[in-house]
């Protein structure tokens, strides 16, 4: 028998190393900014690597994503018309890479990718296993994070079914057994 070690819910290195332990599917959220946030200066075509992502509700379709309340990522939320999650192929890790870094460090990323827009011109990445376009519904404040609950508007497979994972700081692949 194995024996466990408990440590008092305040302890925030021994979270997050049981956090670490979680293997999540890597998402890039792409965005198209309305017209009013470029004219302020931010970039039209926008996106982040989330792995806090996951489906809410079947009917109607709603999914979520997680945000640090005072990233970049959730203001980039809030001034686009919609959200795409692109669940990254394994084969994605170098845009995961680059979507995780600072906008002013990703040096011409988009005209490196290859992307159409979805119905609301928000990015969709190709070479992906698929991705969900959505319209944001609710922000729910949860402690240092924003839960963004999105209502589905439209459903993109992609070619094949493995996904990207991301498990104690390191890209990997699901081994089906």
């Amino acid at each position: 028998m194995t024996l466990m070690h408990s440590f008092p819910s305040t302890s925030i290195d021994q979270y997050k190393a049981l956090a670490r332990t979680w293997a999540a599917t890597v998402t890039v959220v792409t965005v198209r900014r309305t017209e009013a946030a470029m004219a302020a200066g931010a970039p039209e075509l926008d996106g982040f690597t989330a792995t806090a992502f996951l489906t809410v509700s079947m009917a109607p379709p709603i999914i979520a994503i997680s945000a640090t309340s005072a990233s970049s990522a959730l203001t980039m939320l809030r001034e686009a018309r919609g959200f795409v999650v692109n669940l990254l192929s394994p084969d994605q890790q170098e845009a995961a890479s680059s979507f995780a870094k600072p906008a002013a460090e990703r040096g011409g990323l988009w005209e490196k990718l290859a992307w159409t827009g979805d119905h609301a011109g928000a990015p969709l990445l190709h070479g992906t296993t698929g991705a969900f376009s959505a319209s944001v519904r609710q922000l729910v404040d949860a402690g240092d994070h924003t839960l963004v609950l999105g209502d589905v508007t439209e459903i993109h497979l992609g070619e094949g079914s493995d996904t990207l994972v991301y498990h104690n700081r390191g890209y990997g692949r699901v081994a089906r057994t």
